[in-house]
């Protein structure tokens, strides 16, 4: 059998023959993204704040560039403190309801060069991430002083206020890709019954699955014209077939 190809015109007939089965999936697959980003997963949400870790003033109140040059070089090992059982275990007995493991709910980082610190909580609870957050930084610039030397100007630039809404889930971007891949998989199966379906329905049929030439045709003859033909018929009238 000859390697079988589809043109672009059969690839819109294709499509055009599937397009409500392809557009009840895309449909069915939105909804249940929806349904389930909207009521079924626990939306979380996320209070951050901003902490200032600068280094210590000398006695004319001048800051030395080279400190403050270490200071952005300990940027990660501030990160690590701060995730640190140091810090987290008293943020966990003083914050009501806060879990035992509270180094899952945080995140850590700063800017390239720089001593500011970003501390962001997601919780399912957003006044309960709020108080972490807030507890972490508190905690963190009492702490801190102690373990490490030459620290002793941490600042909290901003605290954590009570998020409004949702980081995650993303309900639009969830119902986007859900109707993306049903629009897919309906594609997929339009083109998988039209390659698995090898039922002869044209001339065209005969040459390329049988791979033989078509003599002839007969007609296809609608049932309501032989019906008429029959009648005509029994009346005695000249029919011509």
């Amino acid at each position: 059998m000859n390697e079988e190809t589809i043109s672009l015109g059969e690839l819109f007939s294709i499509l055009k023959r599937s397009k409500w089965l392809i557009a009840s999936l895309a449909l069915i697959a939105a909804l249940i993204a929806f349904l389930v980003s909207s009521y079924v997963i626990q939306p979380t949400y996320e209070a951050s704040t901003q902490v200032l870790v600068a280094p210590k003033e000398t006695q004319n109140n001048m800051i030395d560039t080279g400190q403050v040059q270490s200071s952005v070089a300990l940027v990660n090992t501030y990160r690590v403190i701060i995730q640190s059982p140091a810090i987290l275990e008293p943020v966990q007995e003083n914050v009501v309801g806060a879990p035992e493991d509270i180094s899952n709910l945080i995140t850590v980082n700063s800017e390239q060069n720089s001593q500011v610190i970003n501390i962001a909580v997601q919780h399912t609870n957003p006044v309960l991430a709020t108080d972490i957050a807030n507890e972490i930084s508190t905690v963190f610039s009492k702490e801190v002083k102690e373990l490490m030397s030459g620290v002793d100007n941490v600042k909290v630039l901003s605290d954590a206020s009570v998020p409004m809404f949702p980081v995650s889930p993303n309900i639009l971007l969830n119902t986007a890709i859900a109707t993306v891949l049903g629009l897919m998989i309906g594609v997929a199966i339009a083109f998988l019954k039209v390659m698995l379906d090898r039922r002869i329905k044209t001339e065209q049929d005969v040459e390329t699955i049988l791979e033989l030439p078509v003599l002839g045709s007969i007609p296809v003859i609608d049932r309501v014209e032989m019906q008429q033909q029959r009648q005509a018929k029994v009346k005695g009238e000249e029919v011509h077939v």
